[in-house]
């Protein structure tokens, strides 16, 4: 089975050669920074800096907009409301046909720019480091290693629940199975996902049993040998500098 995971390879040099302990880290900081931004404002002047940082790295913007697509329309799903309900204290403006909420319309407008900034940052780092290299290094920057375990082993297992069920669903139309809306549909779907969890749990077995049969003591082995240079850590001071500015304009400046 492959894990099917087809983020874009960038053919730039620069991030690609980056330290992934340092990178790792100059992200992470960068997430964390855009997500107290309480401006709108700032939050898009965060996502155009990271729309440059990603065009200047040689990502492909036409697999960007392919994957955005299923993430922007589930946050429209759950947070369009805010810009559909006035406050009763505030005067709504008519668009439309409907009443919209000035407050609400700009708070929209910065989560939606939260929202691309730091799927985007992600995004460029699993795309310039391979996925045993970040978690590789997060295991040296000293993040607890059941964390990393857990996301390792979700990151895989995902996927191949993913094609389990594809199997099954295949077995079941093959046998005639028409999915309505009758109790005959709803029994065989509870049995078809429990006999998911049960595969599961006996995969998760084996897993298990052959981890230990290899010898595994709690970390996860890498033949790749870190070394920083210098402009690894001009990168990420410069990455991290750009973060501060904002978090700091955002933090002396009037929230929207």
């Amino acid at each position: 089975m492959t894990l099917a995971f087809d983020l874009p390879r960038t053919e730039s040099a620069w991030i690609a050669a980056w330290d992934p302990r340092w990178k790792l880290a100059a992200i992470m900081f960068g997430v964390v920074a855009v997500a107290l931004l309480r401006s709108a404002i700032l939050a898009w002047i965060a996502w155009i800096s990271i729309a440059v940082l990603l065009t200047v790295a040689g990502f492909s913007w036409k697999w960007w907009l392919q994957r955005i697509a299923a993430p922007l329309a589930m946050f429209c799903f759950f947070f369009l409301w805010l810009a559909l309900f006035p406050r009763p204290e505030e005067t709504p403006a008519r668009y439309v046909g409907l009443n919209w909420s000035p407050h609400g319309c700009r708070l929209f407008a910065g989560l939606l720019a939260k929202m691309l900034a730091i799927v985007s940052l992600v995004w460029m780092l699993l795309g310039s480091t391979p996925l045993a290299d970040v978690f590789h290094a997060a295991q040296r920057l000293k993040v607890p290693a059941p964390m990393i375990h857990l996301a390792l082993l979700t990151m895989r297992y995902v996927f191949l629940l993913g094609e389990e069920w594809s199997r099954l669903r295949t077995a079941l139309r093959v046998r005639g199975f028409r999915n309505r809306a009758d109790w005959h549909s709803y029994r065989t779907i509870g049995q078809v996902a429990g006999t998911l969890i049960v595969r599961s749990h006996e995969r998760a077995e084996r897993v298990g049993q052959a981890m230990r049969a290899r010898g595994f003591h709690g970390e996860f082995p890498s033949l790749r040998d870190f070394q920083t240079a210098r402009r690894d850590i001009a990168h990420f001071a410069l990455i991290v500098g750009a973060f501060i500015v904002l978090v700091a304009i955002d933090l002396w400046s009037r929230p929207w």
